[in-house]
């Protein structure tokens, strides 16, 4: 991290501060850098970001809008080469799960996610199709060959994660693709978004809720952040329907199309944290369970 600030002008000051590591990614490296009284945000994108679907030349054109928007804690610097990137360090707290569930923050973070979908974005900003993603998912786990047998040190978690993708693929794959046809009759106006509205990624100063860990933003369907939100915190229909409500219905914008796209998201977290444990077999439990919660929503009758 050092080196890599040492070969900016805007940050070679930082590459003295004092670093403290910053929890919470599988695949990046973070820290809080003070400096003269100052503290700024660091991150280094891990080797495996362009695998799992991370296109660095947009995340930073997709920065330098939403920082601009006051959306996200104001850039300093974005370098796509190596995963850099440096923005001012937001006082206050990330969402913890019930958070996110608050019948307020609904309201508060629907009314930030009309500000991002009002946006307009530049080329340079890719466009992420959730329908693509999956199938692109799909691709990179048929290339590791069939799913292998839990390796020496692997979680015991990943056994069971391997038994159950073995088990229920076709099933899965099945009612993921019906979401995504039912979807595709809605042609969406694309605006920027986020994808990933996470408790951890969203940071609360008191006053402004700030959207943090845009890596998996681009241009898209706005559905897919609603869903984003509601599938990562087990919305139930109460919930669905003050999201819905707080943001806006209208152009497609129901229940149904909701609940359609959370199939989808679900579908392309559920490849993610496979290809992640296949890849990783000592990722640990937290990986292996999630995934397998996220198997068994989308194997679920109805779906």
């Amino acid at each position: 991290m050092r080196t890599a600030l040492r070969a900016r002008d805007g940050t070679r000051a930082l590459a003295d501060a004092m670093l403290e590591p910053v929890r919470g990614g599988l695949s990046n490296h973070a820290w809080k850098a003070t400096h003269g009284g100052q503290s700024w945000f660091l991150r280094l994108g891990g080797p495996e970001s362009a695998t799992l679907g991370v296109d660095r030349c947009s995340e930073c054109a997709l920065l330098e809008l939403v920082s601009s928007a006051g959306l996200a804690p104001p850039l300093v610097a974005c370098e796509p080469a190596n995963g850099l990137l440096v923005t001012r360090f937001i006082p206050g707290a990330p969402w913890r799960r019930e958070d996110a569930r608050d019948a307020r923050n609904i309201m508060r973070i629907a009314e930030r996610l009309r500000v991002l979908h009002g946006l307009q974005a530049s080329g340079a900003v890719c466009v992420v199709d959730f329908a693509t993603r999956a199938r692109s998912l799909e691709a990179r786990l048929r290339a590791t060959g069939p799913l292998p047998a839990p390796r020496p040190g692997a979680s015991a978690g990943l056994e069971d994660l391997i038994h159950v993708a073995r088990a229920r693929e076709a099933e899965i794959t099945r009612n993921a693709r019906s979401a995504f046809d039912l979807l595709t009759s809605r042609r969406p106006m694309l605006v920027p978004c986020h994808n990933d509205l996470h408790h951890l990624n969203l940071h609360d100063d008191g006053d402004r809720l700030w959207i943090v860990d845009w890596e998996y933003g681009g241009v898209g369907d706005p559905l897919f952040d609603l869903a984003s939100l509601a599938c990562q915190h087990e919305y139930g229909e109460s919930e669905q329907a003050a999201l819905l409500d707080a943001y806006g219905r209208g152009g497609g914008l129901d229940e149904s199309s909701l609940g359609a796209a959370c199939r989808g998201f679900d579908y392309v977290q559920w490849l993610w944290y496979l290809l992640w444990a296949v890849r990783n077999p000592a990722a640990g439990h937290e990986c292996a369970a999630r995934a397998m919660v996220l198997a068994d929503r989308l194997a679920a009758p109805g779906c």
